[in-house]
């Protein structure tokens, strides 16, 4: 056994057998020492760089998990050594089970993959009348035109089981963003989608599914949803510096919810890898397996193939970056989700695969996914795939430069939007190009003197990898972005962002709404209390430079002129791969006789329709909706709440100030209203007794 580096806490497991799997050889297998050495020292890098609390490795080699190696602590006030049994949010790796969890019914001749999915889910709307033509694959491929994530209930501090039947719910009242099939753009609510497929199809819960039916034949033992609280020290909390945070739930089973080891996903991998088969077990037919990595993006609409996002059925990337530069076959898979990043990687011709979890302080999935390919390609160069490592690109060596047409100018200079970005494209007098990005809002610089060079990129003199492009595709107009990848050895290309049509101002009736404050109504209570300063606005803004458009919880929308049912044309952008993820509709709707705005799932009630807590005894009823209760409180006094689930005052700004489970007490003291947020049991009331 190898020593672990410097003073890391490590627990090594080299050479580990999966239980009943077996390779024939015709010669040693190889002992991947240089690759177990390149790993430590990627770990060590990526730790030391990001103040990462956890770590875990495990690279596999057909039916071997060769090494498996864990780094750091569960807890940095504890300091309890993190084990290969230690659970690690694994965040849309997750969607991998779901994969493989409908493949399963696919096997079994439940579902067809081609099958409208309201063939199973009768009950399944949307506004949008193309809803009917929404296939299974489309979920698993992320093609279904749905609006992206509904982050209401995703992340709680106790469990909420019917986070799925939410979505399901919340997409009565959406749009598509596009017609269904064409195009793929980074979608969760289409997989959290399969956890009503299965149960509608199964008559089983989604968890209990995935653990009958993929985690138990495949012994992963250290790999469950948190429907229930973990023991500590069995998984590895997040920290924000040095600092543990609150445990939370994560309630996107499907898309992002699973905790797990580096040693039970290299089982999946492994599985994967021999086309199904676990041991003498088959989990998926070969058919299964193969459609899984086929790619899914070749008949739609995007502009720029790209091997960082070509989607298969599940995964990622079918064309893994950091092999398909050297010309092996990869299928990938990373996950973020809440102080969590994850990476599997598996180049199933070469019979190899590699997992990394991490925990804590920006550890995402980019970072995983560098140290996945450093020991991949270690290890394809001592399985002598490679005859050595690739070289990190050379960033200085530029192109020679051109002069723009004046139609490129004219035409590529303006305004670009993603999801949730926008950008400023301007050409300089001496025909240099700058990129600015709107941040709290003002412009500010991203790119700045980049000349355009041979090869159609514009680029800085100090940087010929970093740069942009342009193409205009179908009518529209897209700004490309080339970066150095995480791990140095290749270039990414990437459609970040579409040019907006800038045409007349917002409307009156919309920017009057602008101007009001917009409070939360039916998050679950445990999602904000009592522990959690969410903020509870929708956060609207508008930019001068560019008119009809404005942006309500960091998602570019547009004003419909003219208005047609006081919905936003918030699907007016068209990205593919990522950039063009969630994206909802703005909606307006009648309740207690004032206009309430509906974002997605979520609904806000105005500031300016609160009523005022008096003096002496009250009572709040809470309606059959279970929506919470706001009211607003005077300065100064004492309060006294009986029969609330939960309760949280806050002061002007919005700040929490006193906050509680069931009854209690605040004392109002210091300049200035208050608010009085009250969670109840649908068609219960809350009593109030405020003493001046």
């Amino acid at each position: 056994m190898n020593r672990c580096i410097n003073m890391f806490l490590c627990i090594p497991a080299l050479i580990l057998l999966l239980s009943g799997c077996s390779d024939s050889v015709s010669a040693p297998a190889p002992t991947y020492s240089a690759t177990i050495e390149e790993g430590r020292a990627a770990v060590k890098e990526i730790m030391d760089e990001t103040g990462a609390t956890a770590m875990s490795v495990a690279l596999t080699d057909g039916s071997r998990v060769i090494w498996s190696e864990t780094f750091g602590v569960t807890d940095r006030t504890t300091g309890r050594a993190a084990t290969p049994s230690t659970m690690i949010g694994i965040g849309s790796v997750s969607k991998m089970f779901a994969t493989a969890a409908a493949m399963i019914l696919v096997d079994q001749g439940k579902i067809v993959l081609d099958e409208p999915l309201v063939t199973y889910l009768p009950d399944f709307t949307m506004q949008s009348p193309e809803y009917r033509d929404i296939t299974v694959r489309m979920l698993l491929n992320h093609s279904s035109g749905f609006p992206g994530t509904d982050y209401r209930n995703f992340e709680t501090v106790t469990p909420y089981p019917d986070y799925a039947v939410q979505i399901m719910a919340g997409l009565k009242k959406q749009r598509l963003k596009h017609s269904p099939g064409y195009l793929s753009v980074y979608c969760n609510d289409g997989f959290t989608m399969i956890e009503n497929l299965v149960s509608a199809v199964t008559g089983r819960s989604y968890p209990e599914f995935v653990r009958q039916e993929i985690l138990v034949p495949l012994g992963m033992t250290n790999s469950r949803y948190a429907v229930e609280a973990f023991t500590d020290g069995t998984f590895a909390r997040t920290h924000t510096g040095d600092t543990p945070n609150s445990y939370t739930y994560f309630n996107v089973y499907a898309s992002g919810g699973v905790y797990s080891t580096a040693e039970d996903m290299a089982k999946l991998a492994a599985m994967l890898m021999n086309r199904g088969i676990y041991g003498a077990k088959r989990i998926l037919s070969e058919q299964a397996v193969s459609a899984m990595g086929q790619d899914q993006t070749l008949s739609s609409f995007n502009p720029l193939p790209s091997n960082d996002l070509r989607f298969g059925l599940g995964w990622d990337s079918v064309a893994q970056p950091g092999l398909s530069s050297v010309g092996v076959t990869g299928w990938s898979k990373g996950g973020d989700i809440s102080g969590y990043g994850a990476a599997m990687a598996v180049a199933p011709d070469e019979r190899l695969a590699v997992t990394v979890l991490g925990a804590s302080n920006g550890i995402g999935s980019g970072k995983a996914t560098a140290i996945a390919e450093r020991i991949m390609l270690r290890a394809l160069v001592e399985h002598g795939r490679l005859a050595a490592m690739p070289v990190k690109l050379d960033k200085s060596r530029g192109l020679q430069m051109q002069v723009p047409l004046d139609t490129d100018k004219t035409g590529y200079s303006g305004f670009y939007a993603s999801s949730s970005t926008q950008f400023r494209v301007s050409f300089q007098p001496d025909d240099s190009l700058d990129v600015a990005v709107l941040r709290n809002g003002s412009w500010q610089t991203a790119f700045q003197g980049l000349k355009l060079r041979a090869d159609g990129w514009y680029a800085a003199d100090s940087d010929a990898i970093k740069a942009v492009r342009f193409l205009t595709r179908a009518g529209r107009t897209y700004l490309v972005i080339r970066m150095l990848s995480e791990s140095g050895f290749y270039r990414t290309e990437t459609l970040v962002a579409q040019k907006l049509v800038l045409g007349a101002p917002l409307s009156a009736a919309w920017q009057s709404r602008l101007t009001e404050t917009w409070l939360a109504v039916n998050d679950d209570f445990y999602s904000a209390l009592p522990e959690s300063d969410t903020d509870p606005r929708l956060q609207t803004s508008i930019s001068a430079d560019l008119p009809g458009y404005f942006f309500a919880g960091g998602t570019t929308l547009r004003d419909m002129t003219p208005q047609s049912n006081e919905l936003l044309d918030g699907m007016s952008l068209l990205i593919p791969q990522i950039s063009g993820r969630d994206l909802m509709d703005l909606a307006v709707e009648s309740r207690e006789g004032q206009q309430w705005l509906r974002f997605g799932s979520a609904f806000y009630r105005p500031v300016s329709g609160l009523v005022l807590v008096p003096a002496g005894q009250t009572t709040v009823a809470i309606g059959s909706e279970g929506f919470a209760e706001w009211r607003t409180l005077p300065a100064t006094g004492s309060l006294a709440i009986s029969g609330a689930t939960a309760w949280k005052v806050l002061n002007q700004k919005f700040i929490r100030t006193s906050s509680g489970m069931g009854n209690g007490s605040a004392a109002l003291s210091g300049g200035g209203s208050r608010y009085l947020l009250l969670y109840g049991a649908k068609g219960t009331s809350v009593t109030l007794n405020l003493i001046p």
